[in-house]
């Protein structure tokens, strides 16, 4: 007999640029399938709207309006970092019966995944007939299998475009060091993407003078020591830095003042404090050897925090694209009798970009990470390689375009002047 019954969409962790283009693939393909679709559901805030039998119907919206809120950034259902426990499985299946739910999209990242399959374990030892499928997201690209996730590529796009007005902000001062903060707990994806910056410029041959400079990833061992020792060479040649931290390096140092609260997945909330940027900052004021002449050391640190992943209007047309297509091809790939599996992005070789869909185990995602590959790091381990722009470019849709002013310098006719002190 053919599986029919109703549908639950479930939004999970946190947000991105384009989770409601799969939210709106999932509706425009479930359009495909009223014999055995009879009804979409949404969990209100994730796995808490099912808990507490908070359910709206999605069936009774009209498609314009899908075709707005695919285009709109955060999680239009509500989202939440909730991980079923033990106690909450029976509750789950009580909302499950009681709602004729027998089709399940769960939209996240790697903890969702993980979710996904608790849920799947329980449903098998119930006998309880559903089919549950992992719809990808997350800014942080570091879910496995997949050759990217949908969040990444527009996280990607504004990060270079922030990183690349910072470092224009940066180079109108003599003796200035920016630090910059962005997410990446255990995978540094996102701080990487901040190299797009340097694609767009357009008057200025020399790459070592456009920021930025230096990228610290949690792959890589931080080293306070060569740490200074970058930022001063840095400064040693062109007089400013303007550097790029991912957050996880935070989880290197042995401060316990990076100690923090954590979520129901025990992860730790990084991104919702200043003092990583903060205590590095205070490292190079007291160690990095600068020109007086040029008058004071400056060296601010800002943390990105939440801007970065939901800005709206800077959204990559590719990520809406893929966000789009995982989604639609979630509910195909469901009425063909796939279940307990993630649904991934397949890129074509070719000059230009394609991507098709295929599926993984949940097994092979749920609850690990993919971190980047040495090949995408340079040997200095402080930047990335052209292995990685050829990655991430397509991905992020376009580069802030940069134009700088060429000095033409006057022959000088005086003696160097020495300012006194006071």
């Amino acid at each position: 007999m053919t599986l029919q019954g109703n549908a639950l969409i479930i939004q999970s962790g946190g947000p991105t640029a384009v989770i409601n283009q799969s939210l709106a693939g999932i509706m425009a393909a479930s359009r495909d399938y009223p014999d055995k679709i009879h009804n979409v559901y949404g969990a209100y805030h994730g796995l808490h709207g099912v808990l507490y039998e908070n359910l709206l119907d999605l069936s009774c919206e009209e498609s314009s309006v899908w075709r707005t809120i695919a285009v709109s950034p955060g999680a239009a259902l509500g989202s939440a970092r909730i991980k079923p426990r033990h106690s909450d499985l029976d509750r789950i299946f009580e909302v499950f019966t009681a709602h004729k739910i027998k089709f399940v999209f769960y939209n996240g990242g790697n903890d969702s995944a993980e979710a996904a399959q608790l849920i799947r374990e329980e449903a098998n030892r119930r006998h309880y007939e559903v089919r549950i499928l992992h719809i990808p997201k997350t800014i942080d690209n570091d879910l496995m299998v997949t050759n990217h996730c949908p969040g990444y590529g527009s996280v990607a796009k504004v990060v270079s475009h922030i990183i690349a007005g910072d470092d224009l902000d940066n180079r109108s001062f003599f003796n200035s060091v920016k630090i910059n903060v962005v997410m990446g707990r255990h995978a540094g994806w996102i701080a990487a993407a901040t190299a797009i910056a340097k694609k767009g410029h357009i008057d200025i041959e020399d790459d070592d003078e456009v920021g930025p400079h230096l990228i610290y990833l949690p792959e890589v061992e931080f080293n306070e020591k060569k740490f200074l020792g970058d930022v001063q060479k840095t400064y040693n040649r062109i007089g400013r830095a303007t550097i790029v931290v991912a957050e996880g390096i935070a989880d290197q140092l042995s401060e316990d003042k990076f100690a923090g609260e954590v979520d129901e997945f025990g992860n730790a909330l990084l991104s919702s404090s200043g003092k990583l940027g903060d205590y590095l900052s205070n490292l190079i004021k007291k160690n990095l050897v600068y020109n007086s002449a040029f008058g004071k050391l400056r060296c601010r640190a800002d943390t990105l925090g939440y801007l970065q992943r939901s800005l709206a209007g800077m959204s990559s047309p590719t990520d809406q694209a893929d966000a789009f297509l995982v989604g639609s091809m979630g509910v195909h790939y469901m009425m063909k009798g796939e279940s307990d599996k993630m649904v991934t992005l397949v890129r074509i070789p070719g000059e230009h970009y394609k991507c098709e869909t295929s599926l993984c185990d949940l097994k092979l995602v749920a609850q690990k990470t993919k971190l980047m590959p040495r090949s995408m790091i340079n040997k200095e381990e402080n930047g990335v390689t052209e292995e990685f722009y050829q990655y991430a470019l397509p991905l992020a849709g376009s580069v802030p375009e940069i134009h700088a002013l060429k000095p033409q310098h006057l022959k000088k006719k005086l003696m160097d002047y020495i300012r006194p002190e006071k």
